[in-house]
């Protein structure tokens, strides 16, 4: 089999640095895949820089006919091939290769957010055409959203995201933030690490750090990413007049090295798949406090490996802050049990369970293969 990934996306975003953990993984075990994405896309370079074979299109909005009719070309080069759409607009492409260009070709599709599909004749359709053999979802809670739409719900599995624990595993340089933006010892230092969406409710996290900073001036809070919201969201901190407390970093790339460097990781999700970066701060030993959103339970369960609060509830995110602040006891129990719960949450396990959906689709779509 040739696992053929079809990715839209023009940024690098959660989802991408999944794609990129599962190439790898596949790669490791020497089985045959291409790339299909867009000219000069993040996914494009990292996939030139690592020895990925990539195939591109030039990204041109409505032009899903040409896409899907290259695709197709690409699948009649090679043996056996499975599609696998990492996004909405790939599954488009996909679904058109499929339907119009008689593409015969079984299709696995990954669903890594939390919002049912679209409620529309074209969605149905696209989602329950029978060359889909199956539907990956990151979480319960993004299957139960999917099953929506489906005519057979049988298609659809549960395989979480994972991370690259060895890249947490060496110790790091500390104090990168607070050389940085010269803070002392006395700063308790709390952050989130997101791409600055609508969905991600940073507004919340401006709100929970405007209750604590009233009763505990020394804590400072970073937002780390950019996004669309970047403009919205300096602007809701100024007007507050908190800019000294609450920092924008911008996009970091080195987040393995500032991670552990925080006392506290403040997740505010409004709508989450699953919440990957809270796998990072488990890796690192960092205590979370998360809002209740879409997958996030099946990762942080409350009292266990982190604290839980209602979605945009800023008083009740703030006093989960400082309950964790200020016991000790809690705090070496949450990141005990977190640290134990993100072993199970490896890019090479996420690998594994997705490699035997891809054995499943070939032997449903083209009979039994041979073994190697």
């Amino acid at each position: 089999m040739k696992i053929i990934h079809v990715s839209s996306a023009l940024s690098w975003r959660g989802g991408e640095q999944q794609i990129a953990y599962l190439l790898m993984e596949l790669a490791k075990r020497d089985i045959p895949q291409v790339v299909f994405c867009p000219d000069g896309s993040p996914l494009h370079t990292f996939c030139s820089k690592n020895g990925i074979a990539v195939i591109t299109y030039r990204n041109r909005s409505g032009f899903y006919l040409l896409h899907a009719l290259k695709l197709t070309l690409l699948c009649r080069k090679v043996a056996t091939p499975v599609i696998h759409v990492h996004d909405s607009h790939s599954h488009t492409i996909a679904f058109l290769s499929v339907a119009l260009f008689m593409n015969k070709v079984p299709i696995v599709i990954h669903r890594r957010v939390s919002f049912p599909a679209k409620k529309s004749f074209f969605s149905n359709i696209k989602y329950n055409h029978s060359a889909i053999t199956h539907i990956i979802c990151v979480s319960d809670h993004a299957r139960a959203q999917v099953n929506r739409r489906l005519l057979k719900t049988d298609k659809t599995v549960v395989i979480h995201d994972g991370i690259d624990l060895s890249k947490f595993k060496e110790k790091k340089a500390g104090n990168i933030l607070r050389n940085k933006y010269n803070l002392q010892s006395r700063h308790i230092l709390i952050g989130n690490i997101s791409a600055l969406t609508p969905e991600k409710d940073l507004i919340t996290f401006i709100d929970t750090a405007g209750f604590l900073l009233k009763k505990y001036p020394d804590l400072r809070f970073f937002i780390i990413g950019d996004g669309a919201q970047k403009q919205t969201i300096a602007a809701y901190i100024a007007a507050h007049k908190i800019g000294n407390e609450v920092i924008l970093t911008g996009f970091l790339d080195n987040i393995p090295d500032i991670l552990p460097e925080l006392d506290l990781f403040l997740f505010t999700s409004a709508n989450e798949g699953l919440g990957t970066t809270l796998l990072d701060a488990f890796a690192c030993k960092v205590p979370v406090v998360s809002t209740n959103a879409g997958g996030i339970p099946e990762i942080v369960k409350n009292n266990v490996t982190g604290i839980l609060a209602g979605v945009k509830q800023p008083s009740e995110l703030a006093e989960a802050v400082e309950i964790v602040l200020n016991n000790s006891e809690l705090k070496l129990r949450l990141v005990k049990n977190a640290f134990a719960e993100v072993q199970e949450f490896s890019a090479e396990i996420m690998a594994l369970k997705t490699i035997e959906i891809y054995k499943d689709s070939v032997e449903k779509n083209y009979g039994k293969q041979p073994k190697d």
